[in-house]
């Protein structure tokens, strides 16, 4: 999350302020937010199951400890640490922070409704894959994938889309004010390589029943293959990217099956491109929310909802996506370390500005003198 600050804030003042501006817009979400726990193991297999989908979805959130770490970023590109800890922990348990080890921004509300999405699709027989649009880290996805396997659920594909290398370039200039596709495209911290995405499934042994897609969407949503979908989870942020997750991906939406549309209550332009979609398809299905951030919908019916006519070509109009010339990924600091940072940073100005003057004391000697005659004694 970023946080804009005026030109003669240090960077970790904007940061500081940050957690008390989200708990003035959030309160609501941080007091509904659950405690970060898991239930205790039993020795039925369905409560062995909840138990190891309970301490999964503490680790995947990095809430199995006492304390979890936190990235700030404030409007001009800097990223910082902090630790969070006590009541703190309930911005990660709502999803409203960005988690410096965590493999998911979404919390625990959201993962629970996950959860909940992918068993009912089980039970009920809901035929189809499952597919997430935009996975970050991929914690969401591991989850999807860890819930089938508990219920024996095999033969179901988990698809994972993403660029693996952040958001592109912004395709616009904004004419004035914050822009959403800029900002993200400018934030190293969200460009997570493949290998790290694929190691993380190995690691939960779930490098089973997963099919990466990488790329930017435009480039590879419409040349999926001809799937149905039981869950699809969107969670591309922008307009354009939603939009063309909805375009390529409802048309085999299983009746019965779940669309996800991760930020449709917190940023306007992935609201309005669901809005526009199930208005021009006539989708009348109720929007539930799920938390401060997220809603979805149930299948119902199966209108004419058409995918591209040529499945290689870019579902909305646009030239193709650029990617960010980004640095290798460096150590994101601690907000204390930045504060030692910009108090060094003034010592060292101190220092040049008083060096300057003693050279031109030195080099003026009579103005020297001058300078240190004591005001008022005439000598």
């Amino acid at each position: 999350m970023a946080l804009a600050k005026s030109p003669a804030e240090p960077p970790h003042v904007a940061a500081e302020r940050l957690l008390q501006v989200i708990e003035a817009h959030f309160g609501d979400a941080l007091t509904a937010a659950r405690a970060p726990g898991a239930s205790g193991p039993t020795a039925d297999p369905g409560g062995l199951r909840r138990a190891y989908l309970d301490v999964l979805k503490l680790c995947l959130c990095d809430l199995a400890g006492t304390t979890t770490t936190s990235v700030v970023r404030a409007i001009g590109g800097e990223v910082m640490s902090r630790e969070l800890s006590g009541e703190q922990l309930s911005f990660r348990s709502a999803g409203l922070d960005w988690p410096l080890h965590g493999l998911t921004m979404v919390g625990l509300a959201r993962l629970d409704d996950l959860q909940g999405c992918v068993e009912t699709v089980v039970a009920e027989g809901i035929s189809g894959d499952l597919i997430e649009t935009g996975s970050w880290r991929g914690g969401a996805s591991v989850l999807m994938r860890a819930t089938l396997d508990s219920l024996g659920e095999r033969e179901r594909t988990v698809w994972v889309a993403d660029s693996f290398q952040g958001f592109p370039e912004a395709g616009h200039d904004a004419a004035s004010g914050y822009d959403l596709d800029a900002d993200l495209a400018g934030c190293d911290f969200l460009a997570v390589p493949l290998d790290e995405v694929r190691a993380s499934f190995a690691r939960f042994g779930l490098h089973e029943g997963v099919t990466f897609v990488p790329g930017f969407f435009q480039d590879t949503l419409p040349g999926l293959p001809a799937r149905h979908w039981a869950i699809a989870r969107l969670d591309g942020d922008s307009y354009d990217a939603t939009r063309l997750a909805l375009q390529t991906l409802y048309p085999n939406l299983a009746v019965g099956g779940y669309l996800i549309a991760d930020d449709y209550l917190a940023l306007e332009p992935c609201r309005a491109a669901v809005d526009d979609f199930r208005r021009e398809h006539g989708i009348t299905e109720p929007i539930e929310q799920v938390d401060w951030n997220c809603a979805r919908w149930r299948r119902e019916t199966r209108p004419e909802v058409q995918p591209p006519a040529d499945p290689q070509a870019p579902a909305v109009a646009g030239d193709s996506a650029s990617p960010v010339d980004r640095e290798p990924h460096r150590r994101v600091a601690a907000l204390e370390e930045m504060a030692l940072r910009h108090e060094l940073a003034e010592l060292r100005a101190q220092l040049e500005s008083a060096q300057r003057e003693i050279e031109e004391l030195r080099s003026r000697p009579l103005r020297a003198a001058r300078a240190w005659r004591r005001p008022g004694t005439g000598r």
